[in-house]
């Protein structure tokens, strides 16, 4: 079982892949005019080059109001059996709001190697975009030791699966683990994707006897998904849950109460330090969060109680922006860039935009300690801030010693 990243597809039935390769290769219409920007490829948490692109159609708000636009793309490897993969994406532009700053995206990952990359975007009144690319997957010098999953010249879609996990046959490490992932602030496509490859690698790296895994929402400032004695085989239910997150509209009455987001992490921590089985560790994992409240004073955990508390810290992604003219920065983007502002109010996955509106989950993160780090550090714990894979293993051997140590 598995589930696709976003709403983006692979083609798998024959009749797909014919007529899919027939449009890209003999569509004609009325050409508009679009960007489409590569992902320069990165080596991801659970060792995959994961690439991509991203593509901004140059029409006006009227212009696409309410109407579906089809996203066809071909990534062929330039060597092997240079076998082609085809992906399909439906995006659907709302009635209304702007959309001049937002771009579209679609994600996948390969092996080492170079890949041609052609793609069609295309609507049902005959108008077209089309855009040529190149991508060259490469290993660093320091990567090159790591054996990735996906062999030289593969392509595969992004997906989540029981045979993802990159080490799942590690004896445990601990009896209990507590993973609290924050989908409050993450309703950008890429964070998504880095933070549902993060678990994967975690509960793959960070083996235990039982698993117990949390989903909360700061900005909704509740529990959306809970799961005690979780497997892998339950990834796909967790992305599907992320996926719904970014479509719900904020509650006013959660707009009236600012400070109920730390008080939903002093009462999802207060569950795990009175638990009458407390796991050896709690693992909150998330992006920086826009939230930079502290608890109250008398938030904490007892001395020498279990469990230990632990922020894995991933870096929140920023989107090419655009401007008035319809330029962008840069001529790649990398999966690992952090522009200095994020592109508010950018499109959930597929295009389907994000019923929150003008509420606190599209501004900019905190600067300085979020509220979780402020939590974590009051309940004695350590925050850990990754972003590459080598980062990610010493984080997790941090964790591995610091509960061995105080067993």
């Amino acid at each position: 079982m598995v589930a696709a990243a976003a709403g983006q597809v692979v083609l798998d039935t024959p009749k797909k892949i014919a007529d899919a390769s027939g449009l890209l290769d003999s569509f004609h219409g009325k050409t508009v005019r679009c960007d489409v920007l590569p992902i320069t490829p990165r080596l991801s948490f659970s060792l995959r080059l994961q690439s991509g692109y991203f593509w901004h159609l140059h029409l006006s708000q009227s212009q696409v109001a309410g109407q579906k636009w089809l996203v066809l793309a071909r990534v062929t490897p330039n060597a092997g059996n240079r076998s082609p993969v085809y992906f399909s994406d439906v995006v659907q532009f709302p009635a209304d709001g702007d959309i001049g700053w937002e771009a579209e995206l679609g994600h996948f990952w390969v092996g080492e190697g170079r890949y041609a990359m052609k793609i069609l975007i295309f609507d049902d009144r005959g108008r077209a975009c089309r855009q040529e690319l190149r991508i060259d997957a490469r290993l660093s010098s320091g990567e090159r030791k790591i054996d990735p999953l996906l062999p030289p010249n593969t392509v595969a879609g992004v997906s989540w699966s029981v045979a993802t996990s990159p080490a799942g046959t590690k004896p445990a490490s601990m009896n209990r683990l507590t993973i609290m992932l924050d989908v409050a602030d993450q309703i950008r496509t890429p964070d998504q994707i880095m933070l549902m490859d993060a678990l994967t690698a975690l509960i793959g790296e960070l083996p235990a006897r039982s698993v117990r895994l949390v989903l909360f929402d700061l900005t909704q400032q509740r529990e959306i998904f809970r799961r005690d004695s979780f497997t892998s085989q339950s990834l796909p239910e967790v992305a599907q849950a992320m996926s719904a997150v970014q479509f719900e509209p904020v509650n006013a009455g959660v707009l009236q109460t600012p400070g109920g987001g730390v008080n939903l992490i002093e009462n999802l921590a207060n569950l795990e330090v009175l638990s009458p089985e407390p796991s050896d560790a709690v693992v909150f994992l998330g992006v920086p969060s826009i939230y930079n409240s502290k608890p109250s004073a008398s938030f904490g955990r007892p001395a020498g109680a279990k469990p230990q508390f632990f922020y894995l810290q991933c870096p929140a992604s920023r989107a090419p922006r655009y401007y008035g003219s319809g330029g962008m920065v840069g001529p790649a983007w990398d999966v690992g860039n952090n522009f200095p502002e994020p592109l508010d109010g950018l499109a959930g996955p597929s295009g389907r935009f994000p019923g929150r509106g003008a509420t606190p989950a599209s501004k900019s993160p905190a600067r300085g300690p979020d509220s979780i780090e402020y939590a974590v550090d009051q309940l004695g714990g350590k925050t850990l801030k990754v972003d590459s894979p080598d980062s990610f293993a010493k984080a997790v051997l941090e964790i591995t010693r610091l509960v061995r140590t105080n067993k």
